[in-house]
């Protein structure tokens, strides 16, 4: 799983009282509810939800509380979050402040019930997914490490915050209390207090968008800050909500989150590496000429961060500096990996045609059925039993390989905004990959390797190789596929495979279009009976005059090709390196074929 930090954000209305302690700068909050957070990844979007029962704490059970995330600075540290532990459906945490100067208005507009919200920033060590009935993508974060809590202007759970009822010790809140009444006459309270308390209800209206009537409303009666807000309540509810309306939840884009910027960002940047594959669409347009240093940049100031965005010297050590947690490798192997897919899926080898795909699981090696390895059916009398068969014991093997490719950006290409190396390497690994695979399958032809029964592929033994070399013609084809329908299973039945390639090199394309062109014959003889039956396959890896006719290997594969665990084509993945701080970009390819039946092809060596 990644180890990269999240953090979660979302609207939180108006809350109570709070816990808070003013002696010891003390409070008790819920920093995690289980509420839904939407995100994207390389898929696309995904909704996230956190597991309170999986949350792992860090030794000691302290971690830092932080002033909205910010953690490029000592100034950042408001305090300290102890007692962490789930409770119930959520996770709570005793949050202590600094006895620092610089934290103390803080404290003060805690107090004063300004300062509400409250978020965890974490690290995902496990999950789950799920699909949900729209097709919907659904993470839950089964195992994940809390790394700091933060005192946030907005909070992702909307339970996330700062526990409504009086503190009596710092672990055990006390529950919260009944709703007060819209307007409470309390005793009288001294001139300070009750200006304290008018200024909080006009900052409830503010936040509530309620006009001076009702702030006067308010203050007439000599409400106190929990009346008032009881009332907003009221007053929004009754503003917003028809009678008979039901209210429901609304998802809405965080357009704040980093990792939505991040997957934009990248989509320009495979735009700029591709831009006649890959779309710039969307948000991607807003990225539209960015600098990968301004990219940079935005995202650290959308993760809280103070960074001068003029200063080419800070983000060039914020992107590959010796210590840095920049999103710049992320951004760069997503971006490259899309700009590589794009190019992968042009440059078709025309192997894919002929040869079946598979799956593997792993670099070991892989046993393949093959056509006749399931028993023949037999008859079975009343009551009678089913005989069953076994496998044969001598399938082929195939296994795949992990290929590798590299290059290395400087730093100063990276600081010129250079893209134009990656670019060029992201196209070229997408042609290099596609031409190594078509060329590693067709060696397989011309190898000729022994099977398990011991018998070479192409081999007069197995009945699939022509006995003298002749030219494409309509006779020498006519033997080939009276050849292809005569191969019999395992156990002797008859196939009865139909041609559906005819594949060839260079040195016989003409002879080969020639023979499977459509003509108007003056008399029967003239007639082209294999105008039709066939696709035209021509691949220079193909040496010489040798020919092949295939069945559609659907129903009778001669070679198979795959990816381990379905990772189709090469992936980029980048790091940063320690010594010289230049980006290391790295492709991979983890890709197996192999021949495992003869009985699907016919190989004529030519004449």
């Amino acid at each position: 799983m990644s180890i990269e930090l999240v953090t979660r954000y979302a609207p939180l209305a108006p809350a109570g009282p709070s816990t808070f302690d003013p002696q010891t700068r003390s409070m008790r909050a819920v920093v995690a509810a289980g509420a839904e957070v939407e995100r994207y990844d390389a898929r696309g979007r995904y909704v996230e939800v956190l597991d309170h029962r999986g949350i792992v704490i860090p030794p000691g059970g302290s971690v830092p509380l932080l002033n909205a995330h910010r953690r490029s600075d000592l100034g950042d540290v408001l305090g300290s979050a102890t007692d962490i532990a789930a409770k119930g459906a959520t996770v709570e945490a005793t949050l202590t402040l600094s006895s620092r100067d610089d934290v103390a208005p803080i404290a003060a507009d805690i107090a004063a019930g300004h300062i509400r919200g409250v978020s965890v920033g974490y690290r995902v060590l496990a999950r789950t997914e799920t699909t949900d009935a729209a097709g919907g993508r659904r993470v839950t974060a089964t195992r994940w490490e809390i790394a700091e809590v933060s005192l946030v202007p907005i909070p992702a759970d909307p339970r996330a915050t700062i526990r409504e009822a009086p503190m009596t010790t710092p672990t055990e809140p006390t529950p919260n209390p009944a709703p007060a009444p819209a307007v409470v006459n309390p005793p009288p309270a001294d001139t300070a207090t009750r200006a304290s308390i008018n200024l909080e209800i006009r900052s409830i209206a503010a936040v509530a968008g309620l006009d001076q009537g009702w702030i006067d409303s308010q203050v007439d009666a000599n409400a106190t800050a929990e009346a008032a807000r009881a009332a907003a309540f009221e007053a929004m509810r009754a503003r917003t909500a028809p009678a008979g309306t039901i209210r429901t939840a609304t998802v809405v884009h965080d357009h704040g989150d980093p990792i939505a910027i991040r997957a934009a960002m990248s989509d320009a940047l495979a735009h700029r590496m591709a831009p006649s594959l890959c779309k710039l669409e969307g948000r991607a347009a807003e990225f539209r000429g960015f600098r990968v240093l301004d990219m940079i940049g935005d995202l650290a100031q959308a993760r809280g961060e103070r960074i001068n965005l003029r200063d080419q010297a800070a983000l060039m050590e914020r992107a590959v500096g010796a210590h840095s947690t920049s999103d710049f490798p992320l951004l760069l192997a997503d971006a490259a990996n899309k700009a590589l897919l794009a190019n992968y899926e042009v440059a078709a080898p025309t192997y894919r045609l002929w040869a079946a795909r598979r799956t593997f699981s792993d670099f070991k090696d892989t046993s393949f059925l093959r056509v006749g390895d399931f028993p023949r059916f037999e008859e079975t009398n009343e009551n009678g039993e089913v005989k069953f068969g076994t496998l044969s014991e001598n399938r082929e093997k195939v296994r795949a390989k992990e290929l590798n490719a590299g290059l290395i950006i400087g730093r100063r290409a990276l600081l010129n905004d250079d893209l134009g190396a990656l670019a060029d390497f992201s196209s070229m690994i997408a042609l290099r990959a596609a031409a190594d695979e078509n060329k590693r399958v067709y060696d397989l032809l011309a190898a000729n390797a022994v099977l398990s029964d011991g018998v070479a592929l192409f081999h007069a033994t197995h009945g699939n190789l022509a006995g003298s070399a002749a030219a494409i013609n309509v006779s020498s084809i006519g033997a080939a596929v009276a050849a292809l329908r005569k191969q019999k299973s395992l156990d002797g039945l008859p196939l009865n495979l139909a041609p559906r390639y005819l594949v060839t090199g260079p040195d016989s394309e003409l002879a080969a279009r020639q023979v499977l062109a459509a003509i108007t014959a003056a008399k029967s003889g003239d007639v082209n009976p294999w105008a039709g039956t066939m696709e035209l396959v021509v691949d220079a890896n193909i040496v010489g005059t040798a020919w092949y006719i295939f069945a559609d290997p659907a129903a009778a594969p001669t070679a198979v090709y795959g990816y381990v665990s379905g990772a189709e084509g090469p992936q980029i993945r980048t790091e940063i390196d320690f010594d010289t701080r230049a980006v290391k970009v790295a492709a991979g390819l983890d890709f197996g074929a192999g021949v495992i039946d003869f009985r699907g092809a016919q190989k004529n060596t030519g004449a």
